[in-house]
């Protein structure tokens, strides 16, 4: 219920709304994580996007409601720098290093699907 209230506040990503690349959706929210700007996450992670992180499978808004209240308040911050990209379709999956945190570097494979210039599934493989 709070993540569906977060998500109602801010900007909201709708497939078709906009018009992005799948290359660009993934950029935008790269910037957003890095920027840790809330309403910028909102605008291209869809809040009923699939989200699988390891841990269980999550939507957009409950991901943007764990942002809020767990990683986005985390000092250091962390930051993802992407290392290598591969684009086919609407699929970007891409090799990423985070530092800072509380767990400090280490590096990643995220798999994006982009539909209609928003992010629609997400798998976090750390």
């Amino acid at each position: 219920m709070i993540a569906a209230a977060l998500v109602s506040a801010l900007t909201v990503c709708e497939p078709g709304a906009v018009t992005r690349t799948p290359v660009e959706a993934v950029d935008a929210f790269v910037a957003a994580y890095n920027a840790r700007d809330l309403e910028a996450v909102g605008a291209v992670l869809a809040p009923q996007a699939r989200v699988f992180d390891g841990q269980g499978d999550l939507t957009g808004a409950q991901v943007i409601a764990n942002y809020r209240t767990r990683i986005f308040v985390i000092e250091p911050p962390y930051v993802m720098r992407p290392l290598q990209r591969l684009a086919a379709g609407d699929m970007v999956a891409q090799t990423e290093a985070y530092t800072g945190g509380e767990l400090g570097t280490f590096d990643g494979l995220t798999v994006y699907r982009v539909e209609g210039g928003c992010i629609v599934e997400m798998s976090v493989n750390r």
